[in-house]
């Protein structure tokens, strides 16, 4: 990932499958997903307040 902070641009691999991006207050979150399992966002006014991960495990 390269960042230009100056025009406040990011390149991300659009490749990657496992990977989520957040953007909150101008900052850019990588938040890697699991295997098997959920990723919750909860927002808080409009905006991103957290991400819940639950795990899980395929047998």
């Amino acid at each position: 990932m390269a960042v230009n902070i100056d025009k406040m641009t990011a390149e991300i691999d659009l490749m990657k499958n496992n990977i989520l991006y957040v953007i909150k207050d101008g900052q850019l979150i990588e938040q890697e997903l699991p295997a098997y399992g959920e990723t919750v966002i909860v927002t808080l006014g409009g905006k991103v307040d957290r991400l819940e991960t639950t795990v899980k495990r395929k047998v």
